[in-house]
């Protein structure tokens, strides 16, 4: 097996400097060509809130030889509930409008789901990690139709959302952790759901075992995160394509969240309620990033970068109250702004307080709230987007 790797610019917080630009060709027996994407965890080191987040994002060109609820979704979930859960029709236009898209899921979803999921799991026993669960969020599959549909690779979309703008806006309400990648075949795949697998087994061998020059190992982080508990499979394809896309998310509660919105009494109010699940960590703060409103991008302009994308700038965050007063701790830069309800037990989840403050510093945009359980947003169990006319 060998490499042609190509590192585009990418900015570290906290982790190891990703390595030197480097090209290396080699010829390979198969005529595969496979591309992998990274997606890092979020990370902040501690909670000082003194830099702006971002993953690192690089590819990697490679070529090879060969080739619900919480409680409802059971480890392996059957072929049987799978198919009760999507949708199977030809691709169309997945543009989301109105917090919905048509997801066309191929014929052969769920042999190809499982699939992936038996190879996820395969990689995480191996390096002493637990099993994740199949779950359905829409926004993998979504992802994947995009990329064939409109012909490009990249973790924006042609609507400018990034990934977890794309799983809120298809009911996400946990937290998301994406990884992507592709596959180019010389040879007709339509309807070969065996080579198929092929292809995905390739990209997640590579993501896992082969992903340090590349990468600095960020999309085997991703998949080998022991908080992660579920991940939705997206798999589209063509006769010389395969787009496959893994969001890993750490599902941990069931939870709603409303915002009040302007011009009332007291705007941007967010509400958290919600039950946690049996072993969900505690949370400790929230952290609010901010992103521009998303615009429309071309596939040149998809294309072309950038070469890497985060959580947008971080402005901050939300902090338990304490004493009998309501005050609280503060970061050590940005804005701290006090929870005015919080309160998490093993039966429920209630937290409350105002997002005003951020939106009068950035005005419109998208707000994402990462409650995380740790001083890391690795540690994260919600990326939910607000978006702010």
């Amino acid at each position: 097996m060998k490499f042609v790797a190509r590192h585009a610019r990418s900015i570290s917080t906290g982790g190891p400097t990703p390595p030197a630009p480097d090209s290396r060709g080699g010829r390979a027996k198969g005529l595969v060509v496979v591309v992998l994407v990274l997606v890092a965890a979020l990370a902040v080191v501690d909670p000082s809130l003194s830099a702006t987040l971002r993953h690192d994002y690089s590819t990697l060109v490679a070529l090879v030889s060969g080739g619900k609820s919480v409680s409802s979704i059971s480890v392996g979930t059957s072929i049987g509930s799978c198919s009760s859960a999507v949708t199977i029709q030809p691709l169309t236009n997945p543009d989301i409008v109105n917090g919905s898209a048509v997801v066309a899921y191929p014929p052969d979803y769920c042999t190809l789901a499982g699939y992936a999921l038996a190879q996820i799991n395969a990689d995480r026993a191996a390096n002493g990690t637990g099993p994740v669960a199949l779950a359905f969020n829409r926004a993998a599959q979504q992802h994947a139709d995009s990329m064939l549909y409109y012909s490009y690779f990249s973790h924006f979309d042609t609507q400018g959302y990034k990934p977890y703008m794309r799983y809120t806006l298809l009911g996400g309400r946990g937290a998301d952790f994406e990884n992507i990648a592709y596959s180019e075949y010389s040879v007709g795949l339509l309807g070969r759901t065996a080579a198929i697998e092929n292809a995905i087994r390739n990209l997640e061998h590579l993501m896992v075992y082969n992903d340090v020059v590349c990468c600095n190992n960020g999309h085997r982080y991703n998949i080998l995160d022991p908080l992660h508990n579920f991940v939705s499979v997206g798999v589209a394809y063509n006769s010389t394509y395969v787009f496959f896309d893994e969001e890993f998310q750490n599902e941990y509660l069931n939870l709603s969240l409303k915002v009040t919105s302007a011009p009332s009494a007291s705007p941007y109010q967010v509400t958290m309620l919600g039950t946690p699940i049996l072993g969900t960590p505690v949370p400790t703060a929230i952290y609010v990033a901010f992103d521009t409103t998303p615009a429309p991008e071309t596939r040149t302009q998809l294309e072309s970068g950038p070469t890497e994308y985060g959580p947008g700038a971080l402005l901050g965050g939300v902090l338990p109250p304490t004493g009998l007063f309501g005050g609280c701790g503060q970061f050590a830069t940005g804005i701290t702004q006090c929870a005015s309800r919080w309160a998490f037990n093993p039966t429920a989840i209630y937290i409350a307080f105002s997002l005003n403050q951020f939106v009068k510093e950035k005005g419109p945009g998208v707000y994402t709230i990462y409650l995380v359980t740790g001083p890391s947003t690795d540690t994260a169990i919600t990326t939910i987007s607000i978006f702010v006319p």
